[in-house]
């Protein structure tokens, strides 16, 4: 069987039928992004809908030719101003969710200083942040508060980081305010948090185990290249996005409470996604902060 290397001795070799499929996927996502890229930024420009959806079909795409497959488990609330948290595994965490409807997503500075991705995340709809300096902070929330009130959720990795797949870290609540700020400038009864949790959870159609959630996982000091290269010699994998019940946002709910309440809410989706992988059902009630509990029904 012949292989192909991406660059010899520095990553992993590449079966043929993998390269051409790859070359396939680049030809196919390049004319997406030509055609629709300049017709979306005009309507973002405008303040048009049109081509609304073209982003959600470009990660479609992306998805099916690294054979990433999505299943949608639970449902995203609609016509609210919505802040969508979830927690961080890979870089796939982006195509995943942009694949299933149109939302925006806060990303670090560094993605809009290289040509592509910023071309990519113009078209999809980005806030960025500069996570050295703490002093931007506030003027990235206004951005975000401004582009949930156009209509648009607005997705958090509340991490700040990747994880390996195994555990959650700790929310940062810093953004959280700017929910809060979404919602003061009409009623608060029109704003909420919607916690989701990503679980990649088969591989090569087999249940995924915690030693070979790496080749999915990209955290610590993994370079991109390479793990690209190494995900994509691998099966195909599935990945349960796992929505819960949305978090109403109420004048009491200040940001460290809403970070802890949206971190519970992961959990707690992530423990229902364990005890019952792929066939979990979460609730579709509303959860309201009441004064110093977390949350009533």
């Amino acid at each position: 069987m012949s292989a192909l290397a991406a660059l010899p001795g520095r990553f992993p070799r590449l079966h043929a039928t993998t390269f051409v499929r790859l070359v396939c996927l680049i030809f196919a996502l390049s004319a997406v992004l030509a055609a629709l890229g300049p017709v979306r930024r005009i309507a973002q420009t405008c303040g048009w809908r049109l081509g609304r959806g073209a982003p959600s079909l470009f990660h479609r795409l992306l998805c099916r030719g690294l054979g990433v497959r999505v299943r949608r488990l639970g449902a995203f609330t609609a016509g609210r101003k919505q802040l969508i948290v979830a927690n961080h595994v890979s870089w796939l965490d982006i195509p995943v969710l942009a694949s299933l409807a149109p939302m925006s997503f806060l990303a670090k500075k560094e993605i809009g200083e290289h040509p592509v991705g910023r071309e990519i995340v113009a078209m999809q709809g980005v806030v960025y942040v500069d996570r050295r300096r703490r002093s931007c902070i506030p003027s990235v929330n206004r951005c975000m508060a401004k582009t949930m009130r156009a209509g648009s959720p607005v997705v958090l990795f509340a991490e700040a980081t990747t994880g390996d797949g195994n555990r959650l870290l700790r929310f940062r609540s810093s953004h959280f305010e700017a929910v809060r700020q979404a919602a003061s400038d009409d009623d608060f009864e029109t704003a909420i948090i919607q916690p989701v949790y990503l679980v990649y959870s088969r591989l090569a159609g087999l249940p995924m185990s915690r030693s070979e959630r790496p080749r999915v996982a990209w955290y610590g000091e993994m370079t991109f290249l390479r793990h690209f290269f190494r995900f994509v010699r691998g099966g195909g994998v599935i990945c349960d996005v796992c929505i819960g019940a949305p978090i109403r946002v109420v004048p009491g709910l200040d940001r460290k409470s809403a970070a802890r309440l949206a971190e519970a809410s992961v959990r707690e989706l992530a423990a229902r996604a364990r005890a019952a992988p792929g066939a979990a059902v979460f609730p579709a009630r509303e959860k309201a902060y009441i004064g110093g509990d977390l949350w009533r029904p």
